[in-house]
């Protein structure tokens, strides 16, 4: 029997490859019962888009549980499973009513959270509705979307707060919902890369956002409070610019703007994202969260991209989904690709037996390592890091942000990495200690 290499040393070697590919169940496999699945079922994830529930039952499914979601006639999202506890009839032909939503075989009637209302075509004397619930999940709505938490119902969280949050005084929170069909974890670890930028959304596909990205970095990665972050630092001409994204535990990206490295800002979080990657089943995923759109810029004091191009009469849409969708045509996609087909063309579970990692590749390995320890924290009955510890706690904090400042190079090429280095350090240390903070411009009037 052939044993094949999982690292080729010489030319034309394709036979001699390993094919052997096994998934990392730990982190990859994400169905009820498993590990990664039960790490993930402990903290609230959105569901579904509220625009999406309306007087029809929506059926999806999430972390492999068939549902159905609705909207009852008092405004209220619930969340039930999908198969009617009676016979097993698919509620999402059933009948969304003033409270619950009533099953189309035989009529049974279940409120929000499962309990069964009326069954029409038992007995008065039955007493099976007292008996017998049908599954469901607790919801909360925020912002244009619903969340459900999934996991054991006497170890539900609070639903978290994040300084971000209140960023919804000054922007607008705009909600969206991209399917991916692959494994959520190469989907998630994209944004702790901030090399791909240079490469695919810049020197490859042409420039995407704006030239700056065409530099390559200087890349740290570190760990806060409630996951991590890293800080790159570009040389664009004479200016610094720094950018930072948090990975906020155990399946939140906080994505910075986009900005172009030719105007001064500081600390500056206008125009961001935020987004869950939240596992379908192990080979599908939905990337669901906001795009935020200021509704005041330019704002004075500042010299960023958005100020510049918002005085000189641009529509300052957010443009962070560029690319993280398959509406091109597939020949549009080969010649410009995007994150999209960047991480669905690693097969629909990629198997981390074939990769090859570098230096560039440690906050992918860090985030590896910090959802693996709360997978574990979890399977050893311990509450995992970055739950929210309980209603009107004070705020996480997050660190996304752009920040530009003009420092002309330093005389080498290795002086001036060691000068992007220190200034990305300098900055993220003044801000992670609250001496640089974010004032937003007030709402006219």
């Amino acid at each position: 029997m052939t044993t094949g290499e999982r690292t080729l040393k010489r030319p034309f070697s394709a036979y001699h490859r390993d094919r052997a590919m096994p998934v990392d169940p730990e982190l990859q496999e994400t169905g009820w019962g498993t590990p990664c699945g039960e790490y993930l079922r402990r903290f609230w994830q959105p569901v579904a888009l509220s625009e999406n529930l309306g007087d029809r039952p929506l059926a999806l499914r999430i972390m492999g549980d068939d549902l159905v979601a609705f909207r009852d006639g008092s405004g209220q999202a619930a969340l039930l499973e999908k198969h009617c506890c009676h016979r097993g009839t698919s509620l999402e032909f059933g009948k969304v009513e003033e409270r619950g939503i009533r099953c189309c075989y035989h009529g049974w009637l279940f409120d929000r959270d499962g309990a069964i209302l009326e069954t029409p075509g038992e007995p008065p004397e039955s007493r099976i509705k007292d008996k017998t619930y049908q599954g469901a999940y607790p919801t909360h709505e925020f912002a244009g979307i619903v969340f459900a938490y999934m996991g054991p119902p006497e170890e539900k969280p609070a639903f978290p707060e994040y300084d971000l949050w209140a960023r919804r005084a000054i922007a607008d929170f705009q909600p969206y919902k991209i399917h991916n069909p692959c494994n959520w974890l190469q989907v998630r670890e994209n944004e702790m890369d901030p090399v791909h930028i240079t490469f695919l959304h810049t020197r490859h596909s042409g420039v995407q956002f704006t030239p700056c990205y065409g530099a390559v970095p200087t890349i740290e990665w570190r760990e806060t409070l409630v996951g991590m972050m890293y800080v790159s630092v570009r040389r664009w001409g004479d200016y610094l610019y720094l950018r930072s994204n948090d990975m906020i535990l155990p399946n939140i990206a906080r994505v910075a703007g986009i900005e172009d490295a030719e105007g001064e800002t500081e600390f500056d979080r206008r125009s961001g994202a935020t987004n869950w990657v939240v596992p379908i089943d192990d080979g599908n995923c939905w990337t669901l969260g906001w795009d935020e759109v200021d509704r005041h810029i330019p704002e004075d004091g500042r010299d960023g991209y958005l100020d510049r191009m918002a005085r000189g009469g641009a529509d300052m849409l957010n443009p962070n989904s560029a690319g993280q969708t398959a509406e091109p045509t597939y020949e549009m996609r080969q010649a410009k690709p995007g994150d999209w087909d960047a991480w669905t063309s690693q097969g629909t579970v990629t198997s981390h037996n074939r990769e090859h990692l570098g230096m560039t590749d440690r906050g992918v390995t860090m985030y590896r390592r910090l959802v693996r320890d709360g997978v574990r924290t979890v399977a050893a009955g311990e509450a995992p890091r970055g739950l929210a510890d309980a209603a009107g706690a004070a705020p996480l904090q997050t660190f996304a942000n752009n920040t530009v400042k003009r420092i002309p190079p330093a005389p080498t090429e290795a002086e001036d990495r060691l000068l992007r280095l220190e200034f990305g350090r300098e900055i993220t240390d003044r801000i992670m200690r609250g001496e640089i903070r974010y004032i937003p411009a007030q709402a006219a009037g």
